[in-house]
């Protein structure tokens, strides 16, 4: 399979979208994670032919347009702009696969659209950050004096790209991965090569769930689910475990990789896994 690259409107912003397969074949929306960009499929999705994979750059990711002016990229801003795209694309009933913050996106969509939504597929993450609520009251007050007192960081730039590169790669993946990833995430500029990301997506949240406000998202989850972890998970192990209690129809398997194994790791494995679920 070969990708092919369209923009689309959705919710008043523009998406840069990779697509594979033929738009006739049963359709997977992939949401990649935070700072990430839809490069994070190109390994995996080759694996698993007979879909149509829409694959877009997440708003502020990517070569995807970044919200305007005074906007927040809080989990739940951007649900509206996937089902919007959905919309777009003529997709009335479709797969969702997420990786780490596309997980959780992802997430809330099938408990939401529980009829629009097929099968979920999560890659190293089940739900979304959360944060006590006794923390609540701290939270905003570090992220709003974070705003008002700080002015927004400028994008950190290099001499070339292969330096560019190697600074994601020391982030915890391959220097092939990083290149996959930079493939769409790096620009350049008079003064140097920088990743083009918006730089608000640096900023600490707001506010965040708690778990309270979380379960119900879990509970509402009606279509089968896939969730493959790591070794290296993101989430706390009992975390992992409270959550998958809660969705009444889950497969949970485990590999050896890290956080972006379906990028650099095992893909081989990632894909037979997921070729076995969906069909």
């Amino acid at each position: 399979m070969q990708p092919s690259e369209i923009k689309v409107n959705a919710a008043d912003i523009t998406l840069a979208v990779k697509t594979w397969g033929d738009a006739k074949d049963p359709a997977i929306l992939a949401l990649h994670g935070w700072q990430d960009n839809a490069a994070t499929f190109d390994c995996l999705i080759p694996h698993i032919p007979g879909f149509y994979w829409i694959v877009p750059d997440l708003p502020g990711h990517g070569l995807s347009e970044h919200r305007g002016k005074g906007a927040e990229y809080t989990i739940w801003s951007y649900c509206s702009e996937i089902m919007a795209l959905a919309e777009q694309m003529g997709l009335e009933k479709f797969t969702l696969l997420g990786h780490s913050m596309g997980g959780g996106i992802a997430n809330l969509l099938a408990a939401v659209f529980p009829e629009r939504i097929e099968k979920l597929i999560l890659l190293d993450v089940i739900g979304t950050i959360t944060t006590p609520a006794t923390n609540s009251l701290e939270q905003l007050s570090m992220g709003l004096k974070h705003r008002t007192r700080q002015a927004l960081r400028k994008p950190v730039l290099y001499a070339s790209r292969d330096e560019a590169i190697d600074a994601r790669a020391r982030k915890g993946v391959s220097i092939e991965a990083a290149a996959l990833l930079g493939a769409r995430g790096i620009a350049k500029s008079v003064a140097g090569y920088y990743w083009q990301h918006d730089q608000r997506l640096t900023q600490k949240n707001l506010l965040s769930m708690c778990d309270e406000q979380l379960l119900p998202f879990l509970r509402a989850i009606r279509c089968p689910v896939l969730l493959i972890t790591s070794t290296q998970p993101v989430q706390r192990e009992d975390a992992i475990k409270m959550r998958v209690a809660q969705i009444s129809n889950i497969r949970v398997e485990s590999l050896s990789g890290g956080h972006h194994q379906h990028l650099d790791g095992d893909v081989d494995a990632i894909a037979a896994l997921v070729r076995d679920f969906i069909r």
